[in-house]
């Protein structure tokens, strides 16, 4: 997937009387890859198959994806709809220029939107997955369903200061689901069902682009309804 940028400026009028300058729009940033991850790689891998399901490919389509500040009083930073592979060989990656990078929430609201759409995934798919079982065969995974996921920052520290990693974890949210064909209402049920339970945001310290076995302890999660 193509690298996106994107920059949004939050009204002077949030931050006090002074105008802030080029220099200092240009300053800070909130830096989000957006990748899966597999806690239990016996269950639910990435690549080849270690036991149980192997996932060569995730892909999550977003309506919208807000970053919620801490102050009330500023503005959320919104990206526009967009289609995420998370397991291509160019991790998506968001690089938000803002004055404010303390961060309190994140908002994912998933849906099937036409131009999010990429190559070989199933037209109006808002989730789609592609792998093998621990037999060697291969399975497709898709559903239609529109969810709303929001990330509320752990113990109440804010997030943003330090690079990010959105991460889906296979291993939770796609253990046990049915692949049979009889099932597959089931399974794609599931999908959506398990997904509050398999995203977590994480600080990716050394921005390497991948969660590192230092840097599982999540920063934000999802909250409850």
């Amino acid at each position: 997937m193509r690298r996106s940028l994107l920059w949004l400026l939050i009204t002077p009028l949030t931050l006090g009387c002074s105008s802030p300058g080029v220099a200092d729009l240009a300053a800070s940033e909130v830096v989000i890859t957006v990748t899966g991850v597999a806690s239990e790689p016996e269950l639910a891998a990435l690549g080849d198959s270690q036991g149980g399901l192997g996932v060569s490919r995730v892909f999550v389509s977003t309506s919208s994806f807000s970053l919620l500040p801490c102050d009330a009083g500023a503005s959320d930073l919104t990206l526009e709809p967009r289609g995420y592979d998370l397991l291509a060989e160019a991790v998506p990656r968001e690089v938000v220029g803002t004055l404010v990078t303390d961060l309190c929430s994140l908002r994912l609201d998933i849906d099937p939107v036409a131009q999010s759409a990429l190559e070989g995934v199933p037209e109006g798919a808002s989730l789609y997955v592609e792998g093998t079982d621990a037999a060697g065969t291969a399975f497709t995974l898709a559903s239609e369903s529109s969810t709303s996921l929001r990330l509320e920052a752990v113990g109440g520290v804010s997030f943003g200061d330090a690079p990010l990693l959105l991460g889906l974890d296979v291993s939770t949210w796609l253990d046990g689901v049915p692949l049979t064909p009889e099932l597959a209402l089931m399974a794609r049920e599931q999908l959506v069902e398990r997904l509050p339970g398999a995203f977590a945001l994480y600080a990716d310290e050394n921005e390497n682009q991948r969660l590192d076995e230092d840097e599982t302890t999540p920063v934000a999660v999802v909250s409850s309804p």
